[in-house]
């Protein structure tokens, strides 16, 4: 209690409050000393303390003897100190709650965000992509990572298009993924941190950050970026709901180039964030669940020209990596082993089943949607 007294008596904001209480009270109790006409009754003296003070100078009341002018003129000069003080002090609070928005510092309050953990040149790729796709809907991301202030404010200025906040420090700890308001965030996306100073490998921190998310809500989507495959049943075991891995297409696409030329540009056509020919997600209208995949190609080819080429739907199953420990025991090795030697792949689960060009007959269900090329 003594402490809490002791931080308000000592607050700015609070001495100039309580000086212009103070001053209006003990002006409007020593102006019935000098004023004994109309002024001085009831809490007429208090309302032209305030108003003087002020400087609003309604005129509905005025000092008439000499004494009474002499003291009005001293409680002016107070009131416009005192005034000057206040609109100060409410200014700083302003200024250095935007000084500390920019570095990093401030708690946001935000609601069906994105959140990007990490920062390395894929992330500045991403926001180019996200700027492109937003097609005019101003999208609001948070940032957090050791990016300096400066760097963080050419960022905002190159993307316009999206509203960046900003969160400073290391993004595995639950007091700064708090910050930037992780409970009410729409997805988080983890990509390998190349800014900070961590001695933990690239992967191991993505791990962690992974397990903070889901130890803080476990519904939260998380969408993680390995640099190693040898990590994914470990990010698998953190339950990330997506995983991309950094060379899981670009090994692949090297190889084309050589074994079947064609088939890189063709994929990058249909990737490629500004290309016309970019394959897009859509819903499916409600009259065809129920009916065939032939008749949903005919309806999309018909409509615009598109070509439908898959349907998917979001898998709730419980993943094999969830039944397995979080630690790597030697009876999670054994059974990982056992699965494998069975031909089941425990690192190739997802949430989200995809099926392509599928068999004539199938049949749409409620809740999937469509892939199509424009």
């Amino acid at each position: 209690m003594r402490l809490w007294v002791r931080t308000l008596i000592r607050n700015s904001f609070f001495q100039v409050g309580a000086g212009i209480i103070l001053t209006m009270v003990l002006g409007g109790f020593l102006l019935q000393w000098f004023e004994p006409g109309e002024i001085s009754k009831g809490d007429n003296p208090y309302w032209w303390a305030i108003v003087t003070m002020t400087t609003v100078g309604y005129g509905d009341f005025s000092p008439d003897t000499a004494a009474g002018r002499v003291f009005a003129v001293l409680i002016m000069f107070i009131g416009i100190s005192l005034v000057s003080l206040l609109t100060a002090s409410i200014s700083s609070i302003f200024v250095a709650q935007k000084i500390r928005e920019g570095k990093g510092l401030e708690k946001l309050n935000l609601n069906d965000h994105l959140i990007l953990c990490g920062w390395n040149p894929n992330g500045e790729r991403m926001l180019n992509a996200m700027q492109f796709l937003n097609r005019g809907k101003r999208e609001n991301l948070v940032l957090i990572n050791e990016l300096n202030e400066e760097e963080v404010t050419q960022l905002k200025n190159r993307y316009g298009r999206l509203k960046i906040d900003f969160v400073s420090g290391d993004f595995t700890q639950e007091e700064i993924l708090e910050r930037a308001s992780v409970r009410t965030a729409n997805t988080v996306v983890v990509i390998p941190n190349t800014t900070g100073s961590e001695v933990a490998t690239y992967d191991e921190k993505t791990i962690f950050a992974t397990l903070t998310i889901k130890s803080i809500d476990p519904t939260i989507r998380v969408v993680a970026y390995l640099l190693d495959r040898e990590n994914l049943t470990h990010i698998k075991r953190a339950d990330a709901d997506e995983v991309v891995i950094g060379d899981d297409f670009s090994a692949h696409i090297l190889t084309s180039h050589v074994l079947d030329p064609g088939l890189p540009q063709i994929a990058r056509q249909l990737i490629y964030s500004r290309s016309n020919s970019r394959i897009k997600r859509i819903d499916i209208p409600s009259e065809f669940v129920g009916k065939t995949y032939d008749d949903l190609f005919d309806h999309f080819r018909n409509k615009d020209g598109s070509v439908l080429i898959g349907v998917f739907s979001e898998d709730a199953n419980l993943g094999i990596g969830a039944i397995l420990s979080s630690d790597a025991s030697a009876l999670d090795s054994f059974i990982e082993r056992k699965l494998k030697e069975g031909g089941i792949s425990l690192q190739e689960e997802s949430k989200i089943n995809v099926v392509v060009n599928p068999q004539d007959g199938y049949i749409i269900s409620e809740e999937e949607r469509a892939i199509v090329i424009p």
